[in-house]
């Protein structure tokens, strides 16, 4: 099965902010879709935090910055999603949210298209717990940054060491600066 990511019929109340083709590696084709939850995370201060990813896998080599989220489990909705995502990845809880859109974006090495719903949450950084981080996750997250909104798009857009780096901060990139210009921050 071939999915064309140009053609996906996506069922959703979110507004679609981009379709990102995946021009960095070869293509071999889409079998599966996988659905995301991925937070804008703010912090009391105004900043906004990423996880910091170093490491080597697949992909090669990484060194880049990522809005924490991850798959949407089954039985699981958006906020459900975020909400296990950021207490086990920032160790943090969710004190509001506002729902921003969503990103389609191809995998070629993977043979994925993953739907991300980008949501920016405000998190209580005031009253931190133990992260819950998988095996690959306390090997990948280096650390939490946190940076004003124009470090954090400074650093996504133009602070790219390697193809995998590219793909994933490009795709953050666009939702962060939606929101920002949304707020008419930027």
């Amino acid at each position: 099965m071939d999915i064309d990511l140009d053609k996906i019929k996506i069922e959703t109340d979110l507004p679609i902010l981009a379709r990102i083709k995946d021009d960095l590696y070869p293509y071999n084709g889409y079998d599966h879709i996988r659905q995301t939850a991925r937070a804008l995370a703010e912090n009391e201060e105004g900043k906004f935090g990423f996880l910091h990813i170093v490491g080597e896998d697949l992909f090669g080599v990484r060194d880049h910055l990522e809005t924490c989220g991850g798959g949407i489990e089954e039985n699981e909705g958006i906020l459900d999603a975020l909400e296990r995502e950021i207490e086990e990845e920032m160790g943090s809880s969710i004190k509001a949210y506002e729902v921003v859109g969503c990103i389609l974006d191809a995998y070629n090495l993977i043979g994925r298209i993953t739907l991300s719903s980008f949501v920016h949450v405000l998190v209580d950084t005031k009253h931190l717990s133990k992260t819950h981080r998988t095996e690959e996750e306390e090997i990948l997250i280096k650390e939490i940054v946190w940076l004003d909104p124009k470090q954090a798009l400074e650093k996504l857009e133009h602070d790219v060491h390697s193809n995998v780096d590219k793909i994933v901060q490009r795709r953050d990139a666009i939702a962060l600066r939606y929101y920002l210009q949304s707020k008419g921050l930027i």
